[in-house]
């Protein structure tokens, strides 16, 4: 019976020393854990061993407190166990014997050999917790010890007060960094490295090694190494990145000029696969059959034996006469002075010629066209384009020559897109209604946007650079562009766009994306920062107003084209007859002066493609050699000119 008592009493003791054991292995592990965190300060004269020592003892005191909380726990429990061990006759000196069977003696013995073996995972599990790499304080701040970290500096580097160390990964293959929005305070003494590219960031894997715990990484990965004896270069002002990759190990990256930086330049356009090429020939095939009947044209296609130039000349001269029986082609009032912008900028920032832009835009209108020498853009195969038939909005997008993206946003109608798709004229024309009568911004422009973001994405896999991308368009196209611009900063061209309902300081006067709009052409006036359709429209507003445009403007054309327009606007709201003869005189004057055709003719260039080239008639000179010109030549030329208006 005594027997049985003293094993039941074993029993209890060794179910608290297990108690005692796993509140032991919960307090190690709520000590080891900790971000894998370790600054370097370089202004610290202490050696890295110092460093090492004033780690080690960090760790050590933790695992002081954790032993001291044991041993208050064991030391109760073990000498009551040893006091019953002795009173029963049983040698405690068995209990550490390896070589006794527990199963073969009594269950005493068994007892006394399994509290042994306790004993001797407890005391043995603080030395398997992973020790921090690092301690870090609760202010984050440089100077906390490190952990055998070796650190190198070159003994030349220079120092500028006014500059941030920053850290960023060691290159490796297919790797992205993302720039760290964490702030670092410099102090005196620190390495000052400039990075002076904003588009450095890191790599996913940087941020998830931020927030491993420490126990994930190992001593090798530990390693903070400061690699800048081979990237000599002079102090320049720029953008500091600091990041981490994947491994604990960092080093510095320097880019002190742009210039230095070696750019690799975009990837070769890949080719239309054998299925995209497939889907593309039924509108090949009705292009060239529209071309025979002089509907479209082609620098390379077909020529048309039949002209119907002649009847459209009968048109307008006809609607013309029309004007001046009225009286509305004579000057009543003088029209309101637009104010100017003089363009002092560069002139040799690369971009695509206003013929390309045009050409571009141009195609958005013609079914199975190409822009004359550009090539899609594609992604795996397939040109990269978008359509979305409920709100208006289509999409292709280019490659220049000189490889260079430009994003093509198609207008209204579509052209002879209506062949296959008539539908979506009509929520066309609801966008070019909202966007004048209201103050909302159409679903069509979100999408636009979107479909410029996803371009710019491909275009960065492919080698692309920001500054490769650009948007054009016309009528609603321009519409999208403008918003695009405005949305992203890219630069373009848009073609007889009107005016915005998002309205940003400066109206983009200083970008690089330009507006040209023909005199006579009613869409261009469909803004406040024209005068010409008051009081249709808002109050013209010199250099804004409710709906400006978005970038500098370009007028090409003959001035006195606007005459019959503002002559024809008073008469809006006054009486039925009135307003209807403003409607009338708006219609003709935007058929014969709307269309890509006239603002080819006017801006010297051929047009590649053609979309009833012969519809509209040109008045007013041409600016010779504009088509070859490039964005900021444009603005120059216009400038020179006296036809750079500010929006």
């Amino acid at each position: 019976m005594a027997d049985v008592e003293q094993v039941e009493q074993r029993r209890n003791v060794r179910s608290l020393r297990y108690l005692a054991a796993a509140m032991a292995v919960c307090a190690g592990l709520a000590v080891a854990p900790g971000q894998g965190l370790a600054w370097a300060d370089p202004t610290a004269t202490e050696s890295t061993s110092s460093e090492t020592a004033h780690a080690e003892t960090s760790v050590d005191g933790a695992d002081a407190t954790t032993a001291d909380a044991l041993s208050t726990t064991f030391g109760a429990n073990g000498q009551g166990e040893s006091e019953k061990a002795g009173a029963n006759g049983v040698d405690p000196d068995l209990e550490a014997d390896p070589d006794l069977e527990a199963e073969a003696e009594s269950d005493a013995d068994a007892d006394a050999d399994a509290d042994a073996e306790i004993g001797e995972t407890e005391a043995d599990e603080p030395s398997d917790t992973v020790e921090p790499v690092a301690e870090v304080t609760d202010d984050d701040q440089p100077g906390t010890a490190l952990q055998d970290v070796p650190v190198t500096r070159p003994e030349s580097d220079s120092m500028s007060d006014d500059s941030v160390a920053t850290e960023s990964p060691v290159a490796e293959e297919d790797s992205r960094s993302e720039p760290d929005t964490g702030e670092a305070d410099a102090e005196p003494g620190h390495d000052v490295h400039i990075v002076n590219d904003p588009d450095v960031t890191s790599h996913p894997a940087a941020r998830e090694a931020d927030s491993a715990p420490v126990e994930a990484l190992t001593p090798a990965a530990g390693l903070l190494t400061i690699d800048v004896s081979n990237t000599r270069h002079e102090p320049a002002t720029g953008t500091l990145v600091a990041a981490q990759t994947h491994t604990a190990t960092t080093a510095l990256a320097i880019v002190s000029n742009p210039t230095t930086v070696d750019t690799t330049a975009p990837n070769p356009p890949e080719p239309l696969s054998p299925l995209a090429k497939l889907l593309q020939l039924p509108g090949h095939l009705v292009n060239a059959v529209l071309q025979i009947f002089d509907i479209t044209t082609s620098a390379n296609g077909p020529q048309s034996p039949i002209s119907l130039a002649p009847i459209n000349d009968l048109l307008f001269a006809a609607f013309r006469e029309f004007e001046r029986l009225l009286g509305l082609d004579r000057t009543v009032t003088a029209p309101p002075v637009v104010p100017t912008l003089t363009y002092t900028g560069d002139t040799t920032a690369p971009t695509p010629t206003v013929a390309q832009f045009l050409n571009a835009s141009t195609a958005a209108y013609g079914l199975g066209t190409t822009p004359g020498g550009l090539v899609p853009f594609t992604d795996n195969g397939f040109q990269m384009s978008s359509v979305n038939i409920f709100t208006g909005e289509v999409a292709k997008a280019w490659v220049t020559p000189e490889r260079q993206i430009i994003i093509a946003y198609q207008g209204t109608t579509g052209g002879t897109h209506l062949l296959f798709n008539p539908l979506i004229a009509i929520t066309q024309l609801l966008t070019d209604l909202q966007i004048v009568f209201t103050t909302t911004t159409p679903w069509a422009f979100h999408d636009a946007l979107r479909f410029a973001q996803r371009v710019q994405a491909e275009a960065a896999e492919q080698g692309y650079g920001s500054d490769d991308i650009f948007v054009t368009g016309h009528s609603l196209g321009g519409w999208e562009a403008q918003y695009v611009a405005q949305q992203t900063g890219l630069g373009g061209i848009g073609f007889e766009s009107p005016g915005m309902n998002t309205v940003v300081p400066g109206n983009g006067a200083d970008s690089m994306f330009v507006n040209i709009a023909t005199y006579g052409d009613a869409a261009a006036y469909l803004s406040t920062d024209l005068p010409g359709l008051q009081p249709f429209m808002s109050p013209y507003v010199p250099g804004g107003g409710s709906k400006p445009h978005y970038g500098a403007i370009v007028m090409i054309g003959d001035p006195a084209a606007m005459t019959p327009l503002r002559n024809a606007s008073a008469l809006w709201g006054k009486g039925l007859i009135g307003s209807v003869l403003f409607l009338v005189d708006v219609l003709g004057n935007f058929l014969q002066y709307h269309l890509p055709g006239v603002q080819a003719h006017h801006l010297d260039v051929i047009p590649d493609p053609g979309v009833v080239p012969w519809l509209g008639r040109p008045s007013g000179p041409v600016n010779t050699g504009y088509g070859v010109l490039t964005i900021p030549q444009l603005l120059k030329a216009a400038s020179d000119a006296g036809s750079l208006y500010q929006p």
